[in-house]
């Protein structure tokens, strides 16, 4: 590193990022190139600065991503969620609103330069303290480049090393999904197994492996995924927890066993929150309800009995949000749903009504999931939260080793994995599949419930290559109470779309390469369907 940074700057980083670390850095007014490697103290400093890439923001990103796909719905019409996806705008070299070029590349740099330091005045550090830090660095170089692979293609520029500064053409594929795979094969041989409860959130060789296997399905290189997810199962420390609403409302303080949590992000209230409930609570929580969840996915939630829900069951229709599964309940507020000391209503004129224009919600839904149901925030007011944020859980896990092994041929065991998943969700009766295809959608939906919200639905499609069609010429809906006589309900649908069809070109399957990078780099040559 070349530049002086200011060491309190990195002491309020340790601080926010391992507040339980009880190694003691060297004190010093600057901290310069050298002081940085001087001690072990001093290098978890360093490394600490990596850390807010697994979640400083909560699920805050997750959700805006999942706002392109056809789950979620930014309830302002000027969004660029919804200027994109309507057609109002479009993904060009020179405008991406999932793009992230120069955010790769800044981190990337960071990772090298911090690799660079330590090979050049890391003498004073014993070799087992340099290949953890190693490590650690390398599995967060390979985080930066699987989300630069999963938007172009695996097609970028990659540095192993610091960049002198001369200009290189596009990687082949191959290329990139081996530098990431070699990355992360060597976090997983030098993190360790566990960490102290003191470093929770610190990576490990279960991080490591999880994070192949979730690249490597990416990769389509189905048998390398299985085998990162055997070597992790092999750890024996990770299953599912037994409550999945419960297990969003984990809090780091309350230390609890959390077999499911392989690499998780802590939060302390009220000096180390966040304001996620506040953006997105019912305005009746006095939340800015900035986005709803579309019937889309509402309607995909199962009956608790493993049978699909049907508007166009009579029956089912009269009491829509009656008998569902479990995870319906934990992730969605519906009309009728008790929260924060009180029913949420979703009528038009209600506190919580629909409306069209910002500020609530335009499907006839709320977010439940990622809550604090606890706090009755109408009256008292939002503090900083502190539930847990899941980089990655087991049960992703399970539900990559079920798709890599279906690729693989291997029905049984596909089954098995999802079959667990949804076991933990209430579902008595396993699920069949004759064939992959048959395995395939039961995984698609599977993946759309489980991990609603956290990020995974609009890159799923992509890679599926269903986006063409499942977000082309389609409209999101909703549903509307309208009151009957007794007190009854019918519920009208709505589109959320106002009238518009959803547009996603097949080019976007690539992200195109930037127009900055176009001029600053003679060698690098656009791709042939942005030309």
């Amino acid at each position: 590193m070349k530049l002086i940074n200011k060491f309190n700057i990195l002491i309020a980083c340790c601080i926010a990022v391992l507040s339980g670390c009880s190694i003691d850095p060297e004190l010093t007014d600057v901290y310069g190139e050298e002081v940085a490697w001087s001690s072990e103290a001093n290098l978890e400093l360093s490394l600490n600065k990596f850390y807010p890439l697994i979640g400083q923001t909560y699920y805050t990103s997750h959700i805006n991503q999942d706002a392109f796909a056809d789950i979620l719905k930014k309830n302002t019409p000027s969004e660029s969620s919804n200027l994109f996806t309507l057609g109002s705008s479009f993904i060009t070299p020179g405008e991406n609103p999932l793009g992230n070029w120069d955010w790769g590349y800044t981190w990337i740099r960071n990772c090298n330069e911090f690799l660079d330091g330590m090979q050049t005045n890391g003498g004073k550090l014993s070799e087992d303290v340099k290949l953890r830090a190693e490590a650690e660095v390398r599995f967060f170089r390979a985080y930066v480049n699987f989300e630069l692979a999963k938007r172009y293609g695996a097609s970028i520029i990659i540095f192993d090393r610091l960049p002198d500064g001369s200009q290189r053409t596009r990687n082949e594929p191959e290329e990139v999904w081996n530098f990431i795979a070699a990355d992360l094969d060597f976090a997983a041989a030098n993190l360790p197994v566990t960490v102290p409860s003191t470093k929770t959130g610190k990576l490990t060789k279960g991080a490591a492996l999880g994070f192949k296997a979730r690249t490597m399905l990416y990769a389509k290189r189905w048998s390398a995924a299985t085998d990162a997810i055997t070597e992790l199962e092999g750890l024996g420390i990770y299953d599912l927890y037994p409550d999945y609403e419960k297990l969003f409302q984990i809090k780091r303080a309350q230390h609890l066993e959390n077999k499911e949590s392989i690499l998780e992000f802590g939060y302390s209230s009220p000096n180390f929150g966040y304001s996620f409930d506040y953006f997105f609570c019912p305005p009746g929580d006095k939340g800015y309800a900035q986005v709803s969840p579309t019937e889309n996915l509402v309607s995909a939630y199962q009956m608790a009995d493993g049978t699909n829900f049907s508007w166009s069951d009579t029956a089912k229709a009269a009491r829509p949000y009656e008998g569902r599964e479990k995870r319906f309940y934990a992730s969605i507020l519906y009309h009728g749903a008790s929260w924060k000391g009180r029913t949420i209503a979703t009528n038009e004129g209600a506190v919580d009504g629909y409306a069209i224009g910002g500020g609530t919600t335009s499907t006839g839904y709320y977010l439940r999931k990622f809550f604090d149901g606890s706090v009755k925030t109408q009256d008292e007011g939002f503090q900083p939260g502190e539930f847990t944020f899941y980089f990655m859980r087991y049960a992703e896990v399970l539900l990559i080793k079920a798709e890599a092994m279906a690729e693989q041929g291997n029905l049984a065991g596909a089954l098995e994995a999802l079959n667990k998943v949804r076991k933990r969700a209430g579902f008595a009766e396993n699920v069949l599949a004759g064939s992959k295809e048959d395995f395939m959608k039961l995984l698609r939906h599977e993946r759309m419930i489980e991990l609603a919200f956290e990020g995974h639905r609009y890159w799923d499609l992509r890679r599926w290559d269903l986006a063409r069609t499942v977000l082309n010429g389609t409209n999101l809906t909703g549903r509307v109470p309208v009151p009957g006589t007794g007190g009854t309900f019918t519920y009208r649908e709505v589109d959320a779309d106002n009238g518009k069809k959803r547009v996603y070109l097949p080019k976007y399957n690539r992200f195109p390469i930037p127009s900055t990078e176009l001029q600053r780099n003679a060698l690098i040559e656009q791709f042939d369907e942005w030309k």
